[in-house]
């Protein structure tokens, strides 16, 4: 096994964010990814030292919650 790789992680769950076919059914798994990541670097690396990219994410992950509805509500008119 490989030696695990942050930056990998996080750009993975960018793009996974980012994929312009999320719909609203997508919402709680992407979520959860965020989830899984911190779980996984908390348990690696102990608490607080990957913060800034959970951070990052789950504000990549509300702009985007954002942007989608914005997105669905102009669909509907």
């Amino acid at each position: 096994m490989t030696n695990p790789n942050i930056k990998e992680d996080v750009d993975f769950v960018i793009r996974a964010i980012d994929n312009p076919k999320n719909k609203s059914i997508h919402l709680k798994p992407l979520k959860n990814l965020i989830k899984n990541f911190q779980k996984k670097w908390y348990d690696l690396m102990g608490p607080g030292v990957a913060d800034f990219y959970i951070n990052l994410l789950n504000k990549k992950y509300q702009n985007d919650l954002q942007h989608s509805k914005i997105n669905e509500r102009l669909k509907d008119r």
